[in-house]
């Protein structure tokens, strides 16, 4: 038999959903939860929103590469367009190259003794092999 177990919501002020897992997700959300030591509603809202994420950038990759070759054309010019247009320079990233290959490996590193990933940053989609991105610069 499969137990299912229930997000009870702790808001009073404002009551949110619930939501029901199956007991294998609902373990690794709170294996995660306790390992982060952030709540297991921020967690699965974080992933609804990467989940969220992949599946708009899957459809963009799917756009771009079924644009034929004038499409593609008028596209790179429209984006010249827009690269000429004045604008103040973005702030420089603050991470040097080190802590932020740190951050990721500790990231992975989680990620891998929770769920059992692989050590690879790249992941694939839901649905599918992984998608080729087209770079736009």
């Amino acid at each position: 038999m499969r137990r299912r177990y229930t997000i009870w919501s702790t808001v009073v002020e404002k009551p949110r959903p619930l939501i029901r897992l199956s007991n294998p997700s609902y373990v690794t959300l709170k294996a995660m939860a306790k390992e982060m030591k952030r709540p297991m509603s921020d967690l699965a809202a974080e992933a609804i929103e990467r989940y969220s994420d992949d599946l708009f950038w899957d459809e963009v990759d799917r756009e771009l590469e079924a644009m034929t070759p004038g499409q593609w054309k008028q596209y790179r010019k429209e984006f010249e367009e827009w690269d000429a247009i004045p604008a103040p320079p973005l702030p420089a990233d603050d991470w040097s190259g080190q802590e932020r290959a740190e951050h990721d490996r500790a990231k992975a590193t989680t990620r891998r003794r929770l769920v059992g990933r692989s050590g690879s940053s790249s992941r694939t989609r839901a649905g599918g092999p992984k998608a080729s991105r087209r770079r736009i610069g």
